[in-house]
This record gives structure tokens, sequence and C-alpha cells, in this order.
């Protein structure tokens, strides 16, 4: 039975899988031993592996007896990584393309991770990561309008319902620069990696993707636990 810690930078997913099966899930916003123990305990579990972009952790203390490791540049995972410089990958970028190519092996996949930023990680069907994208998340596209202008108010993407492109008030103006904006952008970049590498599978995955899957206009498969496959693909692997 596996642990797998998720620690990112507004909230902590564990989950427990049994070999490759996905068995558990919690969401936190910060995690204790005492959440551990009880997880350990419930399931009588084995080992553990965290991945972290967020703040520092105790992670002896955090998991206390239980086996763990730490994702880093120097943990091996199972796809190539063509990245120029693997120690500046995020460990949840990695995580993604791990998972990407462990649901769709043998096809071109490009993960859109749609969390505090936007970032995009395309890993080809022989398992050569090659890098992506980084751009600002939805919150923080709001935030910046708001915190950079004198006059803009601070909106937010929770239910939004249909968007005109013409925005023809100040709010629905917003609206339709961040969400419309983003939309446009995402599109662009598939067709730019459909020009270049052929055919390809968009994976959302991430804290806004039901805000956009229906939005876009390319094909594409939502995974709320993409990072948490990956990583327990690495913990297997690492046996």
């Amino acid at each position: 039975m596996n642990l797998i810690a998720d620690i990112g930078n507004t909230r902590v997913k564990l989950a427990v899988f049994d070999a490759d099966t996905f068995v558990d899930q919690w969401v936190f916003d910060s995690v204790t031993r005492a959440d551990i123990d009880s997880i350990v305990a419930k399931y009588s579990v084995d080992r553990a592996i965290v991945s972290s972009v967020g703040k520092d952790m105790n992670y002896d203390e955090l998991f206390g007896t239980l086996p763990y490791m730490v994702l880093t540049s120097e943990v091996a995972v199972p796809i190539t990584n063509r990245y120029k410089t693997p120690t500046t990958l995020g460990t949840d970028r990695l995580a993604g393309v791990v998972g990407a190519a462990t649901l769709f092996p043998d096809k071109n996949n490009l993960v859109i991770d749609m969390g505090t930023c936007i970032t995009l990680d395309f890993i080809t069907k022989d398992a050569e990561y090659l890098g992506g994208a980084i751009m600002p998340g939805i919150s923080m596209k709001f935030k910046a309008l708001h915190t950079f202008t004198n006059k803009l108010p601070l909106l937010s993407a929770e239910n939004i319902e249909n968007i005109d492109i013409v925005g023809n008030d100040t709010w629905s103006s917003i609206y339709s620069g961040v969400m419309n904006g983003t939309c446009l952008e995402l599109e662009g970049f598939v067709a730019r990696y459909e020009e270049k590498y052929g055919s390809i599978n968009v994976i959302f995955t991430g804290g806004d993707a039901f805000n956009f899957e229906k939005r876009v206009n390319f094909p594409n498969f939502v995974s709320s636990n993409l990072l948490l496959i990956g990583l327990n693909k690495i913990l297997n692997t690492n046996e």
C-alpha cells in the first residue's frame, strides 16, 4: 500500500494506492502528523512518496517511522527526461507527464495543469519529456488586474457560465479577457504542437480544469488525479 503526497502552492492532496490501483484520496489546506498516522493505520500503508512545490516541511516529523522518498531530479523515473535544467523542473510537472505516459502510453501527450500557474508539458509517444510552458494561472490573472491598477475590481472564475467575447461592462470585459483570452492561448498552443508533432492527446488537470474542458475547441481528457498517478508510478519504479 502506497501513500502519495502532492504538496502544492495552495493545498495538499494525499492518496492511497494498492500497487497501481487507486484506493482513496484526501485534500487538506495543511497536513499534520496526525492526518498521516490516521491514514497509515487505516490502510496499513507500507511506504510513501512526496512531491512539493509549496512550503518547506519537516518530512521526518510528518511521516515518522513510515519509509518515504522525496521526488527530486535525482530520483529514477520511467521516462526519458530531456529538460535542459532538470534540477529546476517542478516535481509536479515531472509527475504529471509520468502520469500521462502511464494512462496513455504510445501517444504524444500534452498535459495542461490549471493550477496556481498554468503549465503545459509535452511527452512524446516514445516517453521522452521535452518541456513545455509556464504562464500565470486564472486567479493570478484576476489578482494582477486588481493589484496593478487603481480601479479594476477583484473577480474570480467561480460560477461563470457563458462569456461573450465582447464585454459590455468592466466586469464582463475582465471575464472575457481572462477566460476567453486563456482559451485562445491554449488553443494556439495546441495548434502549434499539432503542427510540429502531429496528433496529440491533451490532458487537463488542476483545480481550474473544469472551467476550461468545455470552453476550448480541441478534444481533451480531464484527470484530477494525474499527478497522484504519476507519483505512484515513480514510487513503484523505485521499489
